[in-house]
């Protein structure tokens, strides 16, 4: 459900006027230790499971849910998984899946699992045609462990229409590694300035950290 904002009244109103249209980009580098851990105790793929902790993140605050829907800024009460895979036939070429979020992993996992497999038997860029709101974008670089990472998304990329627009963070995840005994894995976000300053990307990847630790005890 789409909650409008009280524009006039909202307390961000000015800052939003004087930052809309700009956005910035952060890499840090999280500890996934516990979730490598997981993975090696249940056989589970990081790919799913690093989209469902992010979309449990930003589904814990509204300030990451953010959008222009009609021309009118507000959020919605939850966020699904936007994210690419690979096409069978054309490793070279991509397709956008969503699976919809649920706050039981398995659950999450298992149409996730089904989604991929219909993502890559497709041969267009959007299996759904176009593009929704309510969604949250991922991507990865499997083969890559980056130090930084700088996103340019223009405001085209979500809607071709200036009275819809999505301020969700964007999220890119690199390749895992270790170091000193730990796992770490790199995440570069892009954050529309607007809705999200310096406080809200700090407090972003500290949930995302606080998430990742959670794996200890599943």
């Amino acid at each position: 459900m789409f909650h409008e904002i009280d524009y006039e009244n909202w307390d961000r109103k000015e800052i939003y006027e004087a930052f809309e249209g700009f956005s910035y980009s952060m890499t840090v580098e999280l500890d996934m230790t516990e979730l490598r851990e997981y993975m090696r105790r249940t056989g589970r793929k990081f790919y799913p499971l690093i989209c469902w902790t992010i979309t449990k993140t930003v589904n814990r605050d509204r300030d990451f849910r953010i959008v222009k829907k009609a021309g009118k800024v507000g959020y919605f009460d939850e966020l699904h998984t936007s994210y690419t895979l690979r096409r069978a036939a054309k490793p070279h070429l991509f397709t956008h899946m969503v699976t919809e979020y649920d706050a039981d992993l398995d659950v999450y996992y298992e149409r996730f699992r089904q989604d991929k497999a219909r993502a890559e038997a497709e041969d267009r860029l959007y299996y759904y045609r176009e593009m929704r709101q309510d969604n949250v974008d991922v991507s990865v670089t499997p083969l890559t462990t980056f130090q930084t990472l700088a996103v340019s998304v223009p405001p085209a990329f979500y809607q071709k229409d200036p009275d819809h627009m999505r301020y969700t963070p964007f999220t890119t995840v690199g390749r895992f590694h270790e170091k000193d005994g730990r796992i770490f894995v790199p995440a570069a976000v892009n954050f529309h300035h607007a809705v999200n300053d310096g406080y809200h990307a700090e407090k972003y990847f500290q949930m995302l950290q606080e998430e990742l630790d959670a794996f200890a005890g599943r």
